[in-house]
């Protein structure tokens, strides 16, 4: 069986930093703009947040505003989503460090900050793995994707800290819309072409970003991806992000022999940087909101979830611990109480656990109604033959949520496979997203 952890994927930012490691960077954002020119002329514009009193957060951290590249915050996050059972560290990155325009807003790039994580991971054995959250930048196309899935997969060829299905990467791919589908099925769906990675080292297990109701048909089917996740913590921003339309992404996926990883957030409030977007701010009602979460991953059958954010603060999105702060500059805080500064933590902990429960339960029961089927002394030896190689993958014939290993089959081959969507190999979570160990 899978450990309960490696069904929690959590993103990660490691775009902060504090005066001894060069200067602030996203504690001091400015306040966004508005798009629109006359809401824009009704806030401030230009202003920039003055660390450590006055943060672009609504929340204060229990570290205070740190630096992502200290090593002791490095290892105090690992052993924290150790603890609370993270298993999945999705990890920001906007390309290889050499190429112009690969950074953020605020001009960080991640790819050493990676590297970093990764080496304190196998330095000290951490059970927590890497998985890469592949952001947008300038000019993205399909070739600096094809040159960026090389490096990642040459550097890491050898890393037991990276995240892999099947011993391919584990990619989120986010504003994956903006490629077009046929740039992805370039890379992504079997064939003979220059940039198609399928079946070479370049190969990965690849889930696109779900925005608007028939994103499945338009993109992530013919783009030719793994699965989809959501990543908004607001139902108000994408109709993916509406829990209500959970069971809808499901039911797609399972017919369409791909897997959903919904985005499960706390609240969302990004006021201080986008004071325009009030719409879109959810509270937390005290824990209430990601509890419920939790119960509707949970009860629609998913066999994975990821969390927005572990410590995207800006976007106060965060389950890192954070804690009351007296009003300074005109900064007031936002927190936690009458709850620990580790509730969310906690409740992650519990849902993990609940989560990989309720998979083992129905991963069981679909085994015995396979077994059910049979009849025959003989005949159910070769079934737990058949069977013996999926128990040792992972979770055994999965319980429909998803299928095959995507276009390719298990192998990943580029000449295809046998199987609906071309995703070849039996129905085992081990061929639909169940991260090696």
């Amino acid at each position: 069986m899978i450990p309960a952890r490696y069904r929690v994927h959590a993103f990660y930012y490691l775009w902060y930093n504090e005066p001894s490691t060069g200067g602030w960077a996203h504690w001091d954002h400015a306040v966004l703009p508005h798009w629109d020119p006359a809401t824009a002329a009704k806030y401030p514009q230009g202003i920039r947040f003055e660390p450590p009193d006055c943060l672009h957060s609504p929340f204060y951290p229990l570290r205070g505003p740190y630096s992502s590249t200290s090593q002791e915050l490095i290892r105090q996050h690992l052993e924290e989503m150790t603890k609370y059972g993270i298993g999945i560290l999705v990890a920001s990155w906007w390309g290889p460090g050499w190429r112009q325009g690969s950074h953020d807003t605020q001009m960080i790039n991640t790819d050493d900050r990676i590297e970093q994580v990764i080496k304190e991971i196998e330095a000290t054995s951490s059970p927590v793995r890497v998985a890469f959250h592949l952001e947008p930048y300038e000019g993205r196309t399909k070739q600096s994707v094809h040159e960026d899935l090389v490096y990642l997969s040459t550097k890491y060829r050898d890393s037991p800290a990276v995240a892999r299905v099947n011993g391919r990467i584990l990619y989120y791919v986010y504003d994956s819309y903006r490629l077009p589908a046929s740039d992805w099925a370039e890379l992504l769906v079997p064939n003979t072409g220059p940039l198609n990675v399928r079946g070479t080292a370049a190969d990965g297990f690849f889930l696109g970003l779900w925005l608007e109701k028939d994103d499945g048909d338009k993109n992530i089917l013919p783009g030719g991806f793994d699965g989809f996740y959501t990543y908004f913590s607001s139902e108000a921003t994408s109709y993916a992000s509406n829990p209500a339309n959970w069971p809808d992404l499901q039911g797609w996926a399972r017919a369409h022999q791909r897997i959903f990883v919904p985005s499960l957030g706390p609240g969302y409030h990004d006021g201080k940087i986008r004071p325009w977007n009030m719409a879109a701010r959810r509270e937390r009602e005290g824990s209430d909101r990601y509890k419920r979460l939790w119960d509707q991953a949970i009860n629609l059958g998913v066999h994975f979830v990821s969390i927005t954010s572990y410590n995207e603060w800006g976007e106060g999105t965060q389950v890192e611990p954070a804690v009351p702060r007296p009003m300074r500059q005109d900064c007031a805080y936002l927190d936690y109480e009458p709850h620990s500064p580790f509730e969310f933590l906690r409740i992650t902990y519990e849902g993990g656990e609940r989560l990989a429960a309720a998979v083992n339960r129905a991963v069981a029961e679909a085994r015995q109604a396979a077994r059910g089927g049979r009849e025959g002394e003989e005949e159910e030896e070769e079934e737990e033959d058949e069977y013996a190689d999926d128990e040792d993958d992972g979770d055994g014939p999965g319980s429909g949520s998803c299928g095959g290993g995507g276009p390719g089959g298990r192998a990943g081959g580029k000449g295809g496979g046998a199987g609906k969507e071309g995703g070849g190999g039996t129905q085992d979570e081990g061929s639909c997203g169940a991260p090696d160990q």
